[in-house]
């Protein structure tokens, strides 16, 4: 009885493999500048990329669309936040300025009625290898990693 659920189990991850993967901590910006949650979508059923912000789809890119996937690694100093802790405490406050955070970027540029678009999305920590290996995978085309001065990288595996 066991060996039968053990296998069933197997089948059922197996046949998984290559389907449609949702990432819900990735976010993007909107038109005043703002992060905004979005979920992002990859389904090689349907052929679609897919960007939704609560209910309304912001995205829908067939994946023979896509020109060019980008990823890049960008850090920053946390002046806004230092300053927030320095009204608490000048000397705690100066410390997080001095820190830096690290964002992941995915950038997808394709082709929407014969013009060129674009989307930005920002990648949470604990899954941006996921969703780009989850991009390569579902969509065929690779992902090309930027350098800090925005030119190309040698490609895969630098994330």
């Amino acid at each position: 009885m066991n060996r039968r659920f053990v296998v069933a189990i197997l089948i059922m991850v197996a046949s998984g493999v290559g389907q449609a993967q949702t990432f819900r901590k990735t976010k993007t910006i909107d038109g005043t500048g703002k992060e905004v949650p979005v979920e992002l979508g990859f389904d090689k059923q349907t052929q679609l990329l897919t960007v939704k912000a609560l209910a309304a789809p912001i995205a829908e890119v067939p994946f023979t669309n896509i020109e060019k996937l980008s990823y890049e690694q960008a850090a920053r100093h946390r002046v806004k936040e230092g300053a927030i802790v320095m009204l608490a405490s000048f000397g705690a406050g100066g410390i997080v300025m001095l820190t830096k955070s690290k964002n992941h970027w995915l950038y997808v540029d394709y082709k929407d009625a014969g013009t060129t678009r674009a989307l930005t999305l920002k990648l949470d920590k604990s899954e941006y290898t996921r969703v780009l290996e989850a991009a390569e995978e579902q969509t065929g085309k690779p992902v090309e990693t930027l350098t800090r001065d925005g030119r190309s990288g040698k490609g895969k595996g630098g994330y």
